[in-house]
């Protein structure tokens, strides 16, 4: 498995498992144009890290910088690997590449939002992190 920080070159083979990521999620159908768009701005906010399996995108994570008064964060926004290749720590080894990436930007604190009943959450949980606050919503 080969990691690697996504360029505009790998926009391709990135529209292809966020597809994948879409129909498994079942977020409604966005066109190539709208995938651009999403793909620039994890790019100029933060970075996209793809993993390769004989030159096919297997898995990827999208995080961004984000800052407030405060402090500056990590955010992953999106960890997706193909369902023929979990449970072989692809998303781990996703992770630790994201947060290699956050040191040598001397961003100390990364956080990940995670829906209550998500079974993710525990894959989370066994990467050291923790609930440090609750967001609440209300649809209006």
């Amino acid at each position: 498995m080969e990691l690697k920080l996504a360029t505009l070159g790998d926009f391709n083979p990135f529209v292809q498992i966020k597809k994948e990521f879409n129909e498994d999620y079942g977020i409604s159908e966005k066109d190539d144009d709208f995938i651009l768009e999403e793909f620039r701005d994890y790019n100029q906010r933060g970075t996209i890290i793809l993993a390769y399996e004989n030159s096919k995108v297997v898995g990827y994570i999208c995080g961004t910088i984000e800052e407030d008064t405060y402090e500056k964060t990590g955010h992953i926004g999106e960890v997706f690997v193909l369902k023929e290749f979990r449970g072989k720590g692809i998303s781990t080894a996703l992770k630790d590449e994201f947060l290699s990436f956050l040191k040598k930007k001397e961003i100390l604190v990364c956080r990940i939002d995670v829906n209550p009943d998500n079974p993710a959450q525990e894959s989370y949980k066994k990467w050291g992190f923790k609930i440090d606050k609750y967001r609440m919503s209300l649809k209006i």
